[in-house]
């Protein structure tokens, strides 16, 4: 008997992208449940051209399933909508357009199209998976009866903890993200900058690359008018130099009012980093009981916040042993092991 063949497609591979390593942990899975697996996509990283084909050269090919990785709107979920094997979709997760109209009109555009290109796969697909209960709602208002929650496979970086609070150099303030509208950086700047009339000292340090250059200038004008000298914009940066932000961090603070999982906030907690966020999108499901959730961001509020975590040693000792607690039911063997039945069980359903 051969072979169930399941090809696996997505708009785009490149390298420390949290949607490009999912896509290959998948096909590992697919590969250890005994499928043949391939990978198309639009666009890909020459150094991973390897394991990745262009989707153009897959018309003549022939599927059992077709697996496709929603994060955007593309010509490779166009493709996809034409072919006729039984489709699951992954979804994870689309940034509303208003949030980029603004600052990138074309990103907006594309991300309302993306949002159309949804509802038609949610329609063709027989199943669903999604990384959270907040992206399976969506998955499902787009029109897909079928969803199952199992989670991102991600590797966390080899941490360490090593938190300035405790070796006497200025606090830090950590967020780990790219710079983009729906992630309010601003915020971080503005609850920094009231913070530093109590902590004069306490720094802002951002990490991740860009979606958007004017919001990217448009920040750095905010920082040094606000918060001169007080928030460093350390760009992508290596898994070594992640590590070490993370083992450096007093507190990390997230105000992001559009999340689909939030991946750092999990690594923060397992590096023993105590987190604040805006109880906004999934945060409250993904943080659980395990940090603290705000309900207003205004800058004083989240300044207050912060000044607690950084001076209450027995509330940052509570949120030191509650975040670990709630990385561990996110570690990566666990991932893998509740994806692998999924993929198992989706496949099942299609063939």
């Amino acid at each position: 008997m051969n072979a169930i063949r399941v090809h696996q497609f997505t708009a785009a591979i490149g390298p420390r992208d949290a949607v490009s390593h999912h896509t290959f942990e998948v096909d590992t899975l697919l590969r250890d449940l005994g499928y043949e697996t391939e990978i198309f996509a639009q666009h890909s990283h020459p150094d991973l051209r390897d394991r990745v084909h262009d989707y153009r050269l897959h018309a003549d090919l022939e599927a059992d399933v077709l697996l496709y990785q929603a994060s955007t709107g593309s010509r490779v979920g166009d493709y996809v909508l034409t072919r006729t094997e039984p489709l699951i979709v992954n979804y994870h997760n689309l940034t509303p357009a208003e949030m980029f109209d603004p600052w990138e009109p074309h990103v907006g555009a594309e991300l309302d199209a993306g949002r159309r290109q949804l509802g038609r796969l949610a329609r063709k697909a027989l199943r669903g998976l999604a990384d959270s209960h907040f992206n399976a709602a969506e998955l499902e208002a787009a029109g897909l009866g079928d969803v199952v929650v199992a989670p991102v496979l991600f590797d966390p970086p080899p941490l360490r903890r090593s938190a300035s609070i405790d070796v006497g150099e200025p606090p830090t303030v950590l967020f780990v993200g790219r710079l983009s509208p729906n992630k309010c950086q601003e915020d971080l700047i503005a609850a920094t900058a009231a913070l530093r009339e109590w902590i004069p000292d306490v720094r802002l340090k951002l990490v991740g690359g860009t979606s958007s250059h004017r919001y990217e200038t448009a920040l750095r004008e905010h920082a040094q008018r606000v918060c001169p000298g007080g928030v460093e914009f350390a760009g992508s940066v290596s898994e070594t130099q992640l590590a070490d932000s993370y083992a450096h961090a007093d507190v990390f603070l997230c105000l992001s009012e559009h999340e689909g999982f939030c991946v750092p906030v999990i690594e923060a907690m397992a590096a023993g980093t105590p987190v604040v966020a805006f109880a906004a999108a999934v945060l409250p499901e993904t943080i659980g009981n395990a940090g603290i959730l705000l309900e207003d961001k205004s800058p004083t509020n989240v300044a207050v916040a912060l000044e607690r975590v950084l001076t209450d040693r027995e509330l940052r000792a509570w949120l030191v042993e509650k975040g670990r607690a709630r990385a561990a039911t996110f570690s990566p063997e666990r991932n893998r092991a509740i994806m692998r039945e999924a993929l198992r069980a989706a496949v099942e359903v299609c063939v």
